[in-house]
């Protein structure tokens, strides 16, 4: 045989194995893919756990790890503002009522991850005077206005005349970097942590006067009828405060419960926006028959306000949180704790307003906020 076919024929015996051997090599090396889109959780939030299962864990796997999302009822008694009003009591704490959520993501066996914090809360507290209204017991028809409550735009049982002593609403959002440490001999865990916060607080400062006319009741009418008033002069004060903050949280596990405290100190800038208004409400009565035209409406409701003035302003600001609390486990993933918190702005708050209409406050005033916690944590 030629060196030339001994040649054609090797190539084309190569030729035929790799051309049956190519797909059986392209199957088995196919990569597998990891489907982004995947989502297996395995929540056990209700699997029972006993305490040896606890003691068994170590530290690290009792803190957070994956996912979780805590949720806190918060009962907190808030400081009153400084105003130039020289009957004011400005060192009593009323209490007020809020919530607080979080969700956040430790990444396991990274020790790092990210967590989102939102607080909401507030307080009312003011001198009311409640006044029944001139034709409480008698209306167009001769009846008797319904006697639950006020009807709005109609019927008029009773005014409430205030003069806010207390009135706030405390918004506050974080997004914090969380680190965690290697546990220390006794077991204790300690997360330094850094963030953004960003807080909007609105005061309310306001007084109202009622009047009404010198009538025996029932009410008894000459001419077209006559009116009850109720005159509010006020101030909405709108603080926006935006800036960093440094702090850390301590855990410490033992057993079925876990203590922890969170710190955290923060400052930045505070926007602020004040605007005093002047507004009346009037309800005119008119009894049918007496100069009032057939079908007319026997009240109608006269609105008046006046142009609001507005005053701005920009503070720095500076403070604190502190929040210790307790946990017991429930289950593998269900917690319930209840704690303490304490939160001090020290200053660069404005409350009271500028003045223009009624006694204002300061721009650099504090805020205190103290008071318990409860609620329950999901940890996956």
């Amino acid at each position: 045989m030629s060196v030339r076919k001994l040649t054609a024929s090797l190539l084309t015996t190569l030729v035929i194995t790799l051309g049956g051997v190519a797909p059986i090599a392209a199957q088995d090396r196919t990569p597998i893919l990891a489907d982004p889109f995947a989502f297996d959780p395995d929540f056990r939030w209700f699997e029972p756990v006993n305490d040896l299962d606890l003691a068994d864990l170590k530290p690290q796997k009792r803190a957070h790890s994956g996912w979780f999302a805590t949720y806190d009822r918060l009962a907190l008694y808030g400081s009153r503002p400084e105003t130039d009003d020289p009957n004011a009591s400005e060192v009593k704490l009323d209490r007020g009522w809020g919530h607080r959520y979080q969700i956040g993501y430790m990444a396991p066996g990274d020790d790092t991850g990210w967590s989102f914090n939102w607080t909401e809360w507030g307080v009312h507290a003011a001198e009311t005077v409640r006044h029944e209204s001139s034709n409480r017991f008698e209306n167009a028809a001769g009846s008797v206005i319904p006697a639950e409550a006020n009807v709005i735009g109609f019927d008029f049982r009773f005014f409430d005349e205030q003069d806010l002593e207390n009135s706030l609403s405390y918004d506050k959002y974080e997004l914090n970097k969380t680190w965690r440490l290697e546990p220390h001999h006794y077991g204790g865990i300690l997360e330094p942590m850094i963030g953004i916060r960003w807080m909007r607080i609105n005061d309310n400062n306001s007084f109202q006067t009622f009047r009404n006319p010198d009538s025996p009741v029932p009410f008894l009418f000459n001419g077209v009828g006559a009116s009850d008033r109720l005159d509010t002069i006020g101030a909405l004060t709108e603080n926006e405060l935006f800036g960093g903050q440094i702090g850390f949280r301590y855990i410490k596990f033992r057993d079925r419960f876990t203590f922890s405290t969170d710190f955290r100190a923060f400052g930045g800038g505070n926007w602020q926006n004040s605007k005093s208004q002047s507004q009346s409400l009037e309800v005119v009565f008119n009894r049918a028959g007496v100069g009032v035209a057939p079908g007319a409406a026997p009240q109608v409701i006269l609105r008046s306000a006046s142009t609001p003035i507005h005053t701005r302003n920009e503070e720095l600001f500076v403070g604190f949180e502190v929040h210790s609390e307790i946990a017991y486990q429930f289950t593998r993933q269900i917690s319930v704790r209840a704690g303490i918190e304490v939160v001090d702005i020290g200053t660069g708050i404005w409350r009271g307003g500028d003045g223009t209409l009624l006694p204002g406050g300061q721009q650099d005033q504090d805020l205190v906020l103290v008071g318990g916690t409860f609620g329950i944590n999901l940890n996956h």
